[in-house]
């Protein structure tokens, strides 16, 4: 009977990890330029549009932004005008695309 106890508990405790796992939003990546900015100052930046290949457009929401001291929103503002891809990590929230993280992206090999 205990061992069917401990047996019960533990394919509970499975099914719980995996439904975290499985209902959990997952993060996703994009790379490309930014083409606008949201921004009422260099400190206070709302969003931001990115262009990723093929010309398709996506819409960022910075409030859930992790690393912002690393790379400052007002960052962006720069990167219109020069026109250097970034690397956005994100999540889909319904709807609404918050990025997570924003870095420079990677120098192509060759250059």
């Amino acid at each position: 009977m205990r061992l069917r106890l401990v047996l019960i508990a533990a394919v509970l405790a499975l099914g719980a990890s995996v439904a975290v796992v499985v209902l959990s939003p997952r993060t996703l990546t994009a790379t490309g330029v930014v083409i606008a900015v949201d921004a009422v100052s260099l400190t206070e930046v709302r969003s931001f549009t990115l262009r990723v290949a093929a010309g398709k457009t996506l819409v960022f929401s910075l409030e859930s932004l992790e690393n912002g001291v690393e790379f400052p929103p007002g960052h962006l503002a720069e990167h219109v005008g020069s026109a250097e891809l970034i690397v956005v990590t994100y999540r889909d929230d319904g709807g609404t695309l918050k990025a997570l993280r924003i870095s420079d992206a990677p120098e192509p090999s060759g250059s």
